[in-house]
């Protein structure tokens, strides 16, 4: 299953918006599953049943093939911009593609998402391996000059043990920086993660605050209506008291 992680999406200039919802996601993932291509915010909202349910975000794109979806996932990150078979443009930031997609918030939840409709995922990419063995070359062309010159004043085995114990003290060096850039790297990674997951939530928030806004002056709208209706029911009752 090829997916991509996604911001600011646009076909032909209209911008792909969760179904139901006004504002548009900050991210949206783009799933091919077979012949078909899914999206997904990774948040859940309000159901449209007139029931104050909430259910995950999932529907389909019916614009997108999964070519389409393959040929971004073989894009490098950033602005990126397709012509559809029908003509259309897409445009839009590419954030993850593959494994890195899978990896984000909003890839975890398609993941879980397609997993309960019957969807593959595909597996977290394993983590590069530090590099920092000494070339095999360099080293032993350094320590047949070093035992050369140790044997003309008989410390060999010295001098030996002294550039093998240098070795192995930079390796270990390099291996230490590789692990700790890779840790900077994934921290980062989870901070942007962190900080997307809030500002998305924090969108939500606002638009269910709208909403519940228009709830209540529709609801007292209501209320004025039927308060003008009862009061023209009781002049019209005390009209038909005078005239009788």
């Amino acid at each position: 299953m090829s997916s991509v992680t996604m911001s600011g999406v646009t076909i032909d200039g209209v911008t792909i918006t969760c179904p139901g919802r006004t504002i548009p996601p900050r991210r949206v993932t783009l799933m091919a599953s077979g012949q078909t291509v899914h999206a997904t915010c990774g948040e859940r909202h309000r159901t449209s049943d007139g029931t104050s349910g909430r259910a995950q975000c999932f529907f389909p794109v019916e614009q997108l093939t999964a070519a389409n979806v393959t040929a971004l996932a073989g894009a490098r990150p950033g602005h990126v911009r397709l012509t559809l078979p029908t003509g259309k443009r897409l445009e839009g930031k590419l954030v993850a593609a593959g494994g890195a997609a899978s990896s984000s918030s909003t890839g975890r939840a398609a993941g879980a998402v397609a997993a309960k409709g019957g969807a593959g995922g595909g597996g977290r990419p394993a983590p590069p391996k530090p590099s920092g063995r000494a070339n095999g070359g360099s080293f032993a062309a350094a320590m047949g000059a070093i035992a050369a010159v140790a044997g003309a004043v008989g410390q060999t085995a010295g001098a030996v043990g002294q550039v093998a114990g240098a070795g192995a003290s930079a390796v270990g060096s390099v291996s230490s920086v590789a692990r700790e850039g890779i840790g900077a790297r994934r921290d980062a990674r989870r901070a942007d993660d962190r900080q997307e997951q809030r500002r998305h939530a924090r969108d939500l928030r606002e638009a269910d605050l709208a909403d519940r806004r228009d709830e209540r002056r529709h609801a007292r709208d209501l209320r004025g209506v039927d308060l003008t209706e009862r009061r023209e029911q009781r002049e019209h009752e005390r009209a038909m008291r005078d005239d009788d």
